[in-house]
């Protein structure tokens, strides 16, 4: 019995020297031979955040366009109600001045 757990220790150490062995071996490989892959990895995952970067630009550029596009016709808007405040106020301050009528003309805000 004693000669039976020796050999069985044995054996346990030489699976573990030889699964350790072929450990190294295939790290040993996938160094040599990875250096290439690992490269091409690198560029896959670079190429990808490239590409989600790119798509979040496009997007928040749209977005902010959107925003500029509102902004841009809220002033026109507002321009043009104020230009045609100012229009009314002037004829309404020459009529008064030329013709100096009697009936007041409603102003064009009210």
């Amino acid at each position: 019995m004693n000669s039976t757990g020796h050999k069985a220790a044995l054996l346990v150490a030489t699976l573990m020297l030889l699964g350790g062995a072929e450990t190294k071996a295939a790290e040993a490989a996938e160094g040599g031979a990875g250096t290439g892959s690992g490269v091409v990895g690198k560029v896959e995952k670079a190429v990808v955040r490239g590409a989600k970067a790119a798509a979040h630009g496009i997007e928040h550029g749209a977005k902010a366009a959107e925003r500029g596009i509102k902004r841009v016709v809220k002033a026109a808007a507002s321009g043009v109600e104020r230009g045609a405040k100012a229009t009314g106020n002037a004829a309404h301050t020459v009529a008064e001045k030329v013709g100096g009528s009697s009936a007041p003309t409603p102003s064009p805000g009210k």
